[in-house]
């Protein structure tokens, strides 16, 4: 569910940019049209017709941090999700645009000191950045990060009390620095960091009710935050209900659509999972955004129903599939997270030699992901399911 971060920010990005400019900074509707656009089209994940509306406004408005801002967003939410964190060429993409759009707004910003969309933006940027960073186990990076990202939203809010959308992005500070104990405990040796999870989560809800544009965004990490298994938020039917909400709004995501199928997963409905991973798989190739990089979620799903349901025979049967299904494809995060399923799959039916081959390919990549040290593990001790019968989640580790 980690990913779900990365739609919520990249869309905080684009949604943020078409906040309300103060008076004499308003600007005139084609510039407001172009950003719903844009908008729709990362939603959508139509990243074209968004990138189409964010060069129209670099050249009619340089500088504007709505343009930067829409430029980070496309080339974050492209290597998130079109390129599923896979692809080194469209990282460095990425963090070039990033620098470059962070010195756009601080040149904005020396042209306009008291615009509160500025501080937004570019508090947006560098929290985007210690997202980026943390995931990368840059710790330093992250936390200086982090910490501009906060004095800029925060400065927002001094500018313009009633700037509710800024609570976005304080309440995902407080919530994740407040649970993420590994995290807090290698940068407590640098720097004291702390959050508060329960101010984090009234935060987000105070985005979800009153916020222009990050409702919606504050919607996607609520369902994060409710899905997480052992937490006192733990409630995957409120999750349900929210994510239903925004597939309706937004009927040509993906992404949202998987979302769901993750969310009725977490309520136990299992018969309805599969029906939806069906469906889900059916559209790939039929419909221009079920893109073929997305084969190996939808056989996720299927698989690790089965094994939820404890017909394990069945699960190696779609893990199998799977993998034939992206033999020519370059290796994604759920690509090898099925790998890893299927090695655990061949454990629990007794088959230690082929579980044993499935690890050892999986250590064979670059650890992009973070599965090594849980993949290790597996090797040393065979993958046996714990009591209660709980496969654990959906998504990858």
């Amino acid at each position: 569910m980690k990913r779900l971060f990365g739609l919520a920010a990249a869309c905080w990005l684009m949604l943020s940019a078409v906040l309300p400019l103060s008076a004499e900074l308003t600007l005139p509707p084609d510039v407001m049209q172009h950003a719903t656009e844009g908008i729709n089209g990362v939603y959508s994940l139509d990243f074209d017709t968004a990138q189409k509306n964010i060069e129209w406004v670099f050249a009619h408005y340089p500088d504007h941090p709505f343009a930067h801002f829409g430029n980070a967003m496309i080339a974050w939410s492209r290597y998130e999700y079109e390129y599923e964190l896979s692809d080194d060429r469209q990282r460095k993409v990425f963090e070039q645009i990033l620098d470059d759009s962070i010195d756009g707004i601080k040149r904005w910003m020396k042209q306009n000191p008291d615009d509160p969309n500025a501080y937004m933006g570019i508090g947006a940027l560098y929290g985007l950045r210690a997202m980026f960073s943390m995931r990368n186990r840059s710790w330093v990076t992250a936390y200086f990060s982090g910490r501009k990202a906060i004095k800029s939203l925060e400065t927002a809010l001094e500018l313009d009390p009633t700037y509710y959308d800024a609570y976005f992005g304080l309440g995902i500070y407080q919530y994740y620095a407040g649970t993420l104990p590994a995290v807090i405990k290698i940068l407590a040796k640098i720097v004291a960091i702390k959050g508060d999870p329960d101010a984090g989560v009234a935060q987000l809800n105070l985005s979800r009710e009153k916020a222009h544009f990050t409702g919606d965004s504050s919607k996607l990490i609520l369902i994060e935050v409710q899905n997480t298994r052992g937490s006192k938020y733990y409630n995957p039917q409120k999750s349900l209900e929210y994510i239903r909400q925004l597939r309706a709004k937004y009927p040509k995501n993906p992404l949202m659509h998987y979302v769901e199928i993750i969310c009725l997963y977490e309520t136990g409905n299992y018969d309805e999972v599969s029906a939806q991973a069906e469906q889900f798989l059916k559209l790939i190739g039929k419909d221009p955004f079920y893109k073929d990089i997305y084969l190996s979620r939808a056989y996720t799903a299927l698989g690790t129903v089965q094994m939820a349901k404890g017909n394990w025979a069945q699960a190696r049967v779609l893990f199998e599939q799977g993998r034939e299904a992206i033999k020519n494809q370059e290796p994604s995060r759920w690509g090898v997270w099925n790998e890893v399923r299927l090695g655990q799959v061949y454990d629990v039916l007794g088959e230690r030699d082929k579980a044993l081959k499935q690890y050892r390919y999986v250590l064979s990549f670059h650890d992009k992901w973070g599965f090594d040290n849980a993949v290790k593990q597996l090797l040393k001790t065979p993958y046996a399911v714990p009591s209660g019968g709980d496969v654990g989640p959906l998504p990858p580790l």
